[in-house]
C-alpha cells in the first residue's frame, strides 16, 4: 500500500485473478438443507454466512466512503486476507486513507472469529508500538469507521439470529429472516435470496419499532464460481448518517502461508516500514474470461 516495502514483504504477494465475471448463472447455488425444522432460522444464517464468507479463503482490496452525523466524509481503501479452513478464522484488515500523504501509518488489525461465534481483535498500537488484544467485542460493533457491523460483513456467528424464524416470500426465490430483540435492536429483518444464499437487504429496527439502520447488498457477480455482492451500503434514514463499500478487486480460492496472520512476523513487518499486507496491482490488459477467472482463483488450492 505505501510506496515504502520490506524485502520481506513481497513474499507474500499472491498471485490473483483479478476480474469481475459479469455473469452470475456459474456461481455455485445453495438450496435448503434438508430436515430442517418448518420456520426455522437456523439453516438459512448458517447458509447467508457461508455466502458472506465467500469461501476458504480470501484477498480483496475494498473502497470505503462513509459520511457522519455531521456530514463529515471519509474514503479508505481497505485491502484483506481471509482464512476460514480452520475452526477459528482469521481476517487481516489493513486499511488506510484514500489520499494518504507521505508517512501516514494504516490502521492494521486481525480479527478472530471463533468456533463459538465471538469475535477478538488484535489491533496495531501506534503509541505502544505493538498488537494489543480486544476482547469482548459484539456483532453490532461497527467495522473500522463504517456503518456496518461486524455481524453485517460475515465476522461473526450472528447467534441471536439463528433462534429467529424464516419464512419463504411470494417473490420467486426469496426468504426473510427475522430475529427477536437482542442488544439495542428490537429486531432484525434480513431479506436473503434463497439460491445463492446471498443477503439482499436487512433492515434493523429499534425498540419503538423505528427503522434505524437499511443495509442494501447488489452488484451481484459471478467470481471463482461464487455468488459475491460486490456493492453494500448503510443508512439510517434518522440521522443521515451512511456508508458504501465497493470491492474493487478480489479473488477466492487462493493460497495463503499461514505466517500470513502471524502476529509477531506481522509485527516486524511494520516496525521496519513494510506492508502487513503486500496485495499485486491489478494487471493492465482486458479482463480475464469468466472461465479464465474460474480457473485462475482456484488455482492456489
Amino acid at each position: 500500500m505505501r510506496s515504502t516495502r520490506s524485502a520481506g514483504a513481497g513474499a507474500l504477494a499472491l498471485a490473483f485473478a483479478w476480474a469481475l465475471a459479469p455473469q452470475v448463472g456459474a456461481a455455485a447455488e445453495i438450496s435448503a438443507p434438508a430436515e430442517t425444522k418448518p420456520g426455522s432460522a437456523e439453516p438459512w444464517v448458517e447458509r447467508m454466512l457461508e455466502a458472506l464468507r465467500l469461501g476458504d479463503t480470501l484477498a480483496a482490496r475494498i473502497r470505503a466512503h462513509t459520511v457522519d452525523h455531521t456530514f463529515s466524509k471519509r474514503d479508505v481503501v481497505i485491502e484483506i486476507l481471509r482464512d476460514a479452513r480452520a475452526p477459528t478464522m482469521h481476517t487481516l484488515v489493513e486499511v488506510r486513507d484514500a489520499h494518504e500523504t507521505e508517512g501516514m501509518r494504516p490502521v492494521v488489525f486481525r480479527i478472530d472469529s471463533l468456533p463459538d461465534g465471538s469475535v477478538v481483535s488484535w489491533i496495531w498500537d501506534i503509541r505502544w508500538q505493538q498488537f494489543i488484544r480486544m476482547s469482548g467485542l459484539e456483532g453490532t460493533e461497527n467495522f473500522d469507521g463504517t456503518h456496518f457491523h461486524l455481524e453485517d460483513l460475515g465476522f461473526t456467528g450472528l447467534r441471536e439470529r439463528r433462534s429467529g424464524s424464516a419464512r419463504e416470500l411470494a417473490e420467486a426465490g426469496m426468504v426473510e429472516i427475522t430475529s427477536g430483540a437482542y442488544h439495542h435492536y428490537g429486531r432484525v429483518e434480513t431479506r436473503l435470496d434463497r439460491g445463492t444464499g446471498l443477503p439482499q437487504r436487512t433492515h434493523i429496527y429499534d425498540g419503538t419499532g423505528a427503522r434505524i439502520w437499511e443495509i442494501e447488498f447488489d452488484g451481484v457477480e459471478s467470481i471463482g464460481g461464487r455468488a459475491i455482492a460486490t456493492r453494500m451500503r448503510a443508512k439510517n434514514p434518522v440521522t443521515r448518517e451512511r456508508s458504501t463499500l465497493e470491492w474493487a478487486q478480489v479473488a477466492v480460492g487462493v493460497r495463503i502461508p499461514d505466517e500470513a496472520f502471524d502476529l509477531e512476523r506481522l509485527d516486524a513487518v511494520i516496525r521496519r516500514g513494510g506492508d502487513p499486507i503486500d496485495l499485486p496491482e491489478r494487471p493492465e490488459g482486458p479482463p480475464a474470461t469468466p472461465s479464465a477467472a474460474r480457473g485462475a482463483a482456484g488455482a492456489g488450492r
